[in-house]
């Protein structure tokens, strides 16, 4: 019986060649979708999980008074709580350097991203796997350091890196390979190339910098310990540093490691994460386009019900039982969807490199293995029941007799829900292009929103070396070539996260000044008109020009904090143990350092110094750019000898955007795809609803009406389901967007025009796909049409 139906099943999808293929073609985009969307989900949800003592290991966060949290604390923070916490197992710090680093060994110099520093314990409190090296002792010893299969390749070919010299920033940093290990997973949050170990590196120089080195702190407590203890020890420790002054408006939080790429509410992290939202809202989406691709599989088998409708009549007639017929509908959807299945998973493996070039990921897919099983076997059988549930119904309750005096099997019943299925498939979509439509809106502004500054044709230079004094020749050379218009030494880089501590009085023992906390920049006299920073009050016409050292610049919010917008005059900032302080020269429009998902900080301005110059800021002239940059990297490379290190300053805000603009592409690619399911299902409606009303058309056509009218006629009640579908999106949309938006501080206001531009496109395209099939029948010659029996 299997077999027979079976064969049954590949003749009618041979001789049904459009409807077959368009029953393959609309599943096979709705499960590809589906696919793709579970494995993007099952990677992220797998993040971090392979260390072996996770459920333990907590991250300390921060938060300075109202502000947001951070994923960071002091340094050697830790030191002053670690004896009070019952049940603390041990603690490992991670200190990561951001910037490119050069290093050379094994006789070869490279650029590298991706250098920490950390403390000994590191490879056994984390479960990353050794090469080379034991886990207790890999970095028991100062200097030493632990390279990755990459990077020890590139440096040392196939040559084992142990007890090789390796050099840091041209021997600024010199340390021993002791260990090899493989390059972390994917699904790793923290991700290296290099881990070093220097005793006393996370000491706090407080009083040098005026400013506390942070770094990101991980604890092991023990599986029964009270995290409500720990964090009281933890914020009872601000009194006992001597840098309280800084701590004391501080508040202490603790974050699973388990947590930190999804659920982590901390905005300085150092390390990429996601959020969960984005994966409950995808996943909604693969389910959605599932679910679309499952009722335009049953609209079409449906919509063919009248051309098989005196074939079922005639074989109930002959003997055929309505189980029978049941099996045989069964066995058509399980093939249709098993066969889509295995072309959804070809095309996912095809399309996974490019997938995972957008988000940036690393997910694999294999065949005939247990993803392969459970997705085309037992996802097939179950999905391809589901789909052929309903057709098998209805050729239950069919009447062998009146179905063959009968053209048709309609009923306005079927016909209803037919339509009720697409009028759903119209809803679903017409919500993911209205929020697609405010997506790409607010995309939009965040690259046309004024930041304050203009990072348009600025280019950032990196600066390493052990001569301060070699930064001003290098800037007076880059000012002599063709195309650089201006030059500003510097620390200024897009997201900011210096922060230094600021006062509004000297501090005597911590009694008199107050924190302001903010964020510190370093800059010289060109700074101000490099940026192009609107200036809202200096204290004499050149006071910008000529700004030196004691002197600090400050925003407006900044300004505000101390009292500084209506009286500026001989208002100073003041340092760690600094009874003079620094003079407010100047105050400038407030810009953002930031994304804008963030608010604006107070910032402050200050001189250059030895510790805070770490790049040159430089305009350039687009129009001949390769001759420009080929003439920075000529003097960048005399001066330093090293490979010259630059990036557009535009480029490096538009990283603030780069999650967001993967999930973008992410949330248009699956909309574009339930948006054709759609169209299949609206095709699929109608041919049924045309094939019903041919004698109508054409007694109509007799009775003397005009294609045009007879074609209004056909599409309107298409029209009316989409207009509908618009009415009931359109506020869901508009509510399930705000929560996305109130994630920028900086944002749209969500216009009635964007949700009526998207329903003229979504009516326009649904005439554009029945208006042939409308015009075939509107043109068909009434007396043959009449004459059919």
């Amino acid at each position: 019986m299997i077999k027979n139906n079976l064969i049954l099943v590949f003749r009618r999808l041979r001789k049904e060649k459009v409807f077959s293929l368009v029953n393959v073609l609309g599943l096979t985009v709705g499960l590809t979708a589906f696919l793709m969307i579970g494995l993007y989900i099952k990677h992220e949800l797998s993040f971090d999980q392979f260390h072996q003592d996770k459920e333990n290991i907590y991250r300390v966060t921060s938060k300075y008074r109202d502000r947001e949290w951070r994923g960071v604390t002091a340094s050697d923070y830790v030191q002053f709580f670690k004896d009070d916490v019952v049940g603390l197992n041990s603690f490992s710090r991670i200190s990561v350097k951001d910037e490119t680093t050069l290093a050379s060994g094994g006789g070869k110099e490279l650029n590298f991203k991706g250098m920490l520093s950390a403390d000994s314990n590191f490879f056994e409190f984390f479960s990353f796997d050794l090469i080379d090296g034991v886990p207790s002792s890999v970095l028991a010893t100062s200097g030493s350091a632990v390279i990755t299969e990459t990077l020890s390749k590139k440096l040392f070919g196939e040559k084992s890196p142990i007890g090789e010299e390796l050099l840091i920033e041209k021997g600024k940093e010199v340390y021993t390979i002791t260990g090899l290990v493989k390059d972390p997973p994917s699904n790793s949050t923290i991700q290296f190339e290099l881990v070093t170990y220097q005793e006393g590196r996370f000491k706090n120089n407080f009083e040098q910098t005026s400013g506390l080195r942070n770094v990101i702190t991980y604890l092991n407590l023990q599986p029964d310990v009270s995290l409500d203890h720990v964090l009281d020890k933890i914020n009872e420790a601000k009194d006992k540093t001597p840098y309280t002054i800084m701590t004391r408006d501080q508040v202490y939080g603790l974050s699973p490691i388990t947590d930190q790429r999804l659920y982590a509410d901390y905005v300085v992290t150092f390390f990429e994460k996601n959020d969960i939202r984005y994966l409950q809202l995808f996943g909604g989406i693969a389910i959605v386009v599932l679910l679309l691709a499952i009722i335009n599989y049953i609209n079409l088998v449906t919509a063919q019900a009248a051309k098989k409708a005196k074939e079922i009549g005639l074989r109930k007639v002959i003997g055929a039982g309505r189980y029978q017929l049941m099996i045989y509908q069964f066995a058509e959807s399980i093939v249709v969807v098993v066969f889509s299945f295995v072309l959804a998973f070809a095309v996912t493996e095809r399309l996974l490199p490019q997938f995972n070039a957008l988000l940036d990921k690393d997910v694999t897919l294999q065949y005939f293995g247990s993803t392969f099983f459970l997705w085309v076997i037992v996802a097939g059988v179950v999905i391809g029941l589901l789909s052929g549930l309903y057709p098998a119904i209805q050729i239950m309750k069919v009447k062998p007799l009146a179905i063959i005096k009968s053209s048709t099997s309609g009923s306005k019943q079927h016909t209803s829900f037919r339509k009720f299925l697409v009028l759903f498939q119209f809803t679903v979509t017409a919500i993911l292009i209205c929020c697609l439509s405010i997506m790409i809106g607010q995309m939009d502004y965040l690259k046309q929103k004024d930041l304050g500054f203009a990072p348009e044709a600025l280019i950032s230079v990196t600066l390493d070396s052990d001569s301060t004094q070699s930064y001003f020749p290098l800037q007076q050379e880059f000012l002599k070539i063709p195309g650089v218009q201006k030059a500003s030494l510097g620390g200024f880089k897009p997201g900011g996260y210096a922060y230094i501590t600021a006062m509004d009085a000297p501090n005597e023992n911590g009694k008199d000044a107050n924190s302001l906390g903010g964020e510190a920049i370093i800059g010289d006299a060109s700074f101000i008109d490099v940026m192009e920073m609107e200036v809202y009050w200096q204290a004499y016409d050149s006071a910008i020009e000529e700004f030196r050292e004691g002197q600090v610049i400050i925003n407006k919010s900044m300004a505000q904090s101390i009292g500084a917008l209506d009286n500026p005059q001989d208002k100073r900032i003041y340092g760690w143990n600094d009874k003079v302080g620094k003079k407010v020269v100047a105050i400038v429009e407030d810009f953002h350092m930031k994304s804008l998902k963030d608010g604006i900080e107070s910032i402050s301005i200050y001189y250059l110094n030895d510790w805070g110059i770490h790049n040159i800021l430089v305009k350039v002239d687009m129009n001949n750019l390769s001759t420009t940059l080929a003439g920075l990297g000529d003097r960048y490379e005399s001066f330093f000898g090293r490979p010259f290190e630059f990036s557009f300053l535009d480029d490096e805000i538009a990283e603030f955007y780069k999650k967001e603009q993967g999930q973008f592409k992410l949330f248009q690619l699956f909309s574009t795809i339930a948006l054709i399911i759609s169209l299949l299902g609206l095709v699929a409606l109608t041919i049924y609803s045309l094939e019903q009303r041919r004698k109508e058309v054409s007694i109509r056509k007799v009775l003397g009406a005009s294609v045009q009218r007879l074609i209004l006629m056909l599409n309107r009640e298409y029209s009316i389901l989409v207009l509908i579908a618009f009415l009931v999106a359109s506020p869901i949309a508009y509510y399930a967007m705000q929560g996305w938006l109130e994630e920028f501080k900086y944002r749209i206001n969500i216009s009635p025009l964007i949700f009526i531009a998207a329903f003229m496109g979504f009516l326009a395209l649904s005439w554009l796909v029945t208006i042939a099939q409308s015009l075939k029948v509107s043109r068909e010659n009434p007396a043959d049409v009449l004459r059919e029996e």
